[in-house]
């Protein structure tokens, strides 16, 4: 069913049994279905998570989804690539302004990858999760409006991704090393003859923090 909901309106959504339902919180309109249940923010305004405790990073552009998968609730949210490059908070927005740059580029060919290219959730309704630990640090509409230079730095750099022999590759990325990067085949088993061990004088005598395969933060 196809419902239009007005700006600021309270929408419950639940599950019972196998039922999806949807409760209009002023009317105390319920609708139920038995597919996953959907909202899509309309103009380019944003849909808020009212339970998510995340302070000011519950809001997000494009559709959310809301399914249940492996016995708990799962919210997706879809939307266009770009959009999500400014809601990614990997770099703060207050750093070098051309490392912000370099980092949303190693990030939006990322994300084209497992868009395009492979599937890192077998099985799973989406492409990437919020969490760098698996992915990478997304937040949403709330960090796109804190973090003008990373908006910036994804229209400028808007369709720039990175290839090797004209392929798109996968672009890891980690905040320090101790002076030298490591390789790839050494970390991951991974055959990538871009990514090898290299010096990086800017972080000599520092720590390494992260998996220390491709662009280093620090150097």
């Amino acid at each position: 069913n196809l419902k239009t909901f007005k700006a600021g309106e309270i929408v419950v959504l639940s599950k019972i049994g196998i039922q999806y339902r949807v409760k209009v919180k002023s009317t105390k309109e319920i609708t139920t279905s038995e597919t996953s249940l959907k909202l899509v923010a309309q103009n380019g305004s944003a849909l808020e998570i009212l339970n998510f405790e995340r302070g000011n990073d519950n809001k997000f552009r494009g559709s959310l989804e809301v399914e249940f998968i492996d016995a708990e609730y799962a919210v997706i949210n879809e939307l266009y690539l770009e959009d999500y490059l400014k809601g990614l908070a990997e770099e703060p927005n207050d750093e070098p302004y051309e490392k912000i740059k370099s980092f949303t580029v190693a990030a939006r060919s990322y994300a084209k990858f497992y868009m395009h290219y492979s599937e890192k959730f077998k099985g799973k309704p989406y492409h990437l999760q919020d969490d760098p630990a698996t992915s990478q640090k997304y937040l949403g509409y709330g960090y796109e409006l804190r973090a003008p230079n990373v908006v910036k730095a994804a229209d400028e750099t808007k369709g720039e991704v990175v290839t090797y022999i004209g392929e798109l590759i996968k672009t890891p990325y980690f905040s320090s090393d101790s002076g030298k990067t490591k390789n790839a085949s050494d970390v991951w088993n991974w055959n990538a003859p871009y990514l090898v061990s290299v010096d990086d004088p800017y972080c000599k005598g520092g720590s390494q923090s992260g998996h220390g395969v491709g662009m280093s933060g620090c150097g």
